[in-house]
């Protein structure tokens, strides 16, 4: 997870997912995370804000939050219609349908 809130905030959320996460980080920073991983690794970049667009479009693919910001929308491949991230695997099985 990459997040620019606080650490304790991400701390609590990503914890019990047992899940990594990299918290305070400005919208420069989350683009550079994001090309790290994609120098090895298909990158997928979930976000809902302005501050999330930049990483979306560096990702290979850039997934938005239905309820997020214009900019955020705009930018991304894909949106999920809700705000609910269990959407989420059955957008990827149906896009893998589809191909």
């Amino acid at each position: 997870m990459l997040t620019g809130d606080n650490e304790r905030s991400a701390a609590s959320i990503a914890a019990p997912l047992g899940m990594d996460y990299k918290a305070r980080l400005l919208p420069a920073d989350k683009v550079t995370f994001v090309n790290e991983l994609a120098r090895q690794h298909r990158v997928a970049m979930v976000g809902d804000g302005i501050n999330d667009a930049p990483a979306m479009k560096a990702a290979n693919i850039g997934v938005a939050m239905g309820g997020g910001t214009d900019v955020a929308l705009e930018t991304a491949d894909a949106a999920l219609t809700h705000n609910r991230l269990t959407e989420l695997p059955a957008m990827i099985e149906l896009s893998r349908a589809t191909l």
